[in-house]
């Protein structure tokens, strides 16, 4: 279940979040539901970057890797919507947990997604993916690989 309209989300109402693409990548890839649960069960809420990077970012690339048009389409239509209306955490996971970390990381897969960004996300993520495989990258990179440790949210009394 959604947690963000799609008619909301198109007229500014609301934005897509981690959450909804989260769940939205259930839809497209069932194997990440009990993945999905799992995550939200075990932090108390949904990481979506432990997420990705842990359980997500495999189907995407194999997704990516197969280049079969109607799951890219699939894929990618998720992606760009999303993109296109998702907060700014939101469009950070896709461009750079993502597709800017699969990517970068699998340079010979670009010529498959390329065809696929969409007009809004088309650039920052084709230079978030530059810069991903660029030597100066080695600082963010660590980040992306030891994230900082989870502190949970301190509840007020």
């Amino acid at each position: 279940r959604c947690s963000v309209s799609k008619s909301k989300a198109k007229n500014g109402v609301q934005y897509f979040d981690a959450v909804t693409l989260g769940s939205k990548m259930g839809s497209i890839y069932p194997e990440l539901k009990e993945e999905y649960k799992n995550n939200v069960t075990e932090y108390g809420e949904f990481l979506p970057e432990e997420f990705f990077v842990t359980h997500g970012n495999k189907f995407i690339e194999e997704t990516i890797r197969q280049n079969d048009k109607q799951k890219m389409r699939k894929l990618f239509n998720t992606l760009n919507e999303i993109y296109d209306d998702g907060t700014n955490d939101t469009q950070s996971l896709i461009g750079v947990t993502i597709l800017g970390t699969i990517l970068s990381e699998n340079p010979e897969l670009l010529p498959n997604a390329e065809p696929y960004f969409g007009d809004v996300m088309k650039e920052p993520v084709t230079e978030i993916i530059k810069y991903l495989s660029s030597p100066r990258s080695k600082g963010a990179k660590m980040r992306l690989q030891n994230p900082p440790i989870y502190k949970p949210k301190t509840k007020k009394e």
